[in-house]
């Protein structure tokens, strides 16, 4: 081969070879309530985080959608993306709990005719949890017609903050981030805990792995903790 050819050769491989990625691009499907922890625990990791409700997360997944790992806020969701994901990779990784926040207390809320926000009933783990919780506490009925349901726990939340609704239920770990008043802490359901399983995705990449260990690591539990949520 002729010496000029081979230096081109030579110098067409460097260049290919440096804009490469060094490493690929991990895309993590995670449910909303998750997104501050979640962010600061992968800070300095080549990761893309999509944040919505875990029902709608789970169907895009089914659908095909490029997702590496799956953080749900509901083993119910998790279990419907099974077709999709490595099951022999899911972990139950934290725990959380509800929370009452507005202004008085939780009298003030049962007593008033406010809006309470929480999540989608039929789909959305916060409002799946609510309602469960609202119907053991034998408190459905008064609250049913005047719940604002919101297509995410952030979504919630953000009602509340902005004076919309005078009333929500949402997550303590959100309650915790954005330091809004809690006027009541509503009790775990001893069939319905609020758990989050994570899994890697049947089509994960071979990086996935190492974000999945690194989520499950001490170190990220030091961060989950500081923002309120518990071990299963």
């Amino acid at each position: 081969m002729p010496k000029l050819a081979l230096m081109f050769l030579r110098a067409l491989l460097f260049l290919i070879l440096a804009a490469a990625p060094l490493r690929a691009e991990v895309v993590i499907f995670a449910a909303s309530s998750l997104k501050g922890a979640l962010d600061e625990v992968l800070a300095e990791a080549p990761v893309r985080i999509s944040y919505g409700g875990s029902g709608a997360l789970a169907r895009q997944i089914l659908q095909g959608a490029p997702a590496d790992i799956f953080f749900s806020a509901n083993p119910r969701w998790m279990d419907a993306a099974a077709p999709a994901m490595d099951g022999a990779t899911r972990v139950d990784l934290l725990a959380n709990s509800l929370v009452v926040i507005g202004e008085g207390g939780f009298d003030d809320m049962l007593a008033s005719d406010g809006k309470v926000a929480t999540g989608l009933i039929r789909s959305v783990p916060l409002g799946i949890y609510a309602e469960a919780t609202l119907r053991e506490l034998g408190h459905w009925d008064a609250i049913a017609p005047r719940l604002i349901e919101t297509d995410s726990a952030r979504a919630a939340l953000a009602l509340v903050e902005r004076g919309e609704v005078p009333f929500g239920i949402v997550y303590r770990t959100d309650a915790v981030s954005a330091e809004a008043p809690v006027i009541a802490e509503l009790p775990e359901l001893e069939d319905l805990p609020i758990l989050y399983p994570i899994a890697l995705t049947r089509r994960a990449g071979p990086e996935a792995q190492g974000v999945l260990d690194e989520l499950t690591a001490d170190a990220a539990w030091t961060v989950f903790e500081r923002h309120g949520f518990t071990r299963p």
